[in-house]
């Protein structure tokens, strides 16, 4: 199991110090999130490689796009979007702030979420030409409505003093450690992740509330 020492802690945190994390993340990443949760339907796969390419989920590699920007041979994002449908209805219910959500059927749908998402780039020889796990936690926050996270960048990562995360038993393993740090937090503080976010957050999922206390901020 990875051994993960998650720092800052959010569990070690007063309401008022949660709530001014959320506060100070950045306006841009906000914009972008409500554009996602308002997309048609029909629209989309374009509007998750958007999101993706701007939030450099990719990067250095090139990711896919969509069947009608016809730039590379399929997979389209669309053919990966359908082959991530049924491990994504699996958590429909999915709560990170719950330790039944990481139940072994949840837990082999992350696995196999990890194993398509993989394939988010088309071109580039970084991580051998698959996507880290920037881009397949960012892939799922979406997909999920922020249902699964955080989203494992750079910044988060970081913050939650942990390496490169390599496989998705070790996604996994972080994501059983943020629900720990929630439970904690919430025993703590005798309220829910969610009420102890600021009142234009809450109607938030929590693993996209965790996500915004660890990411980038103004």
């Amino acid at each position: 199991m990875l051994k993960i020492r998650l720092c800052p802690e959010q569990k070690n945190l007063t309401i008022i110090e949660f709530e001014a994390r959320i506060n100070r993340f950045d306006p841009t990443y906000v914009q972008d999130w409500d554009s996602w949760l308002n997309v048609h339907p029909d629209q989309q796969a374009a509007q998750f490689g958007f999101v993706l390419r701007k939030w450099q989920a990719c990067r250095p590699n090139r990711m896919r796009r969509t069947k009608v920007d016809n730039l590379h041979e399929p997979p389209y994002l669309e053919d990966l979007l359908t082959e991530a449908n049924p491990y994504l209805r699996i958590l429909d219910d999915f709560e990170i702030r719950q330790s039944e959500s990481l139940s072994q059927e949840k837990t082999y749908a992350l696995s196999e979420l990890w194993r398509v998402f993989q394939n988010l780039p088309y071109q580039g020889r970084a991580f051998n030409g698959l996507a880290s796990v920037t881009g397949i936690s960012k892939a799922v926050l979406l997909l999920t409505k922020g249902r699964v996270g955080p989203a494992l960048d750079s910044t988060v990562r970081a913050n939650l003093n942990v390496g490169n995360i390599l496989t998705a038993g070790n996604w996994i393993d972080v994501l059983k450690a943020v629900n720990e740090d929630i439970q904690i937090f919430e025993a703590k503080n005798g309220i829910t992740l969610t009420m102890a976010a600021p009142r234009w957050a809450q109607h938030l999922n929590s693993g996209r509330i965790y996500d915004m206390a660890l990411g980038p901020g103004d």
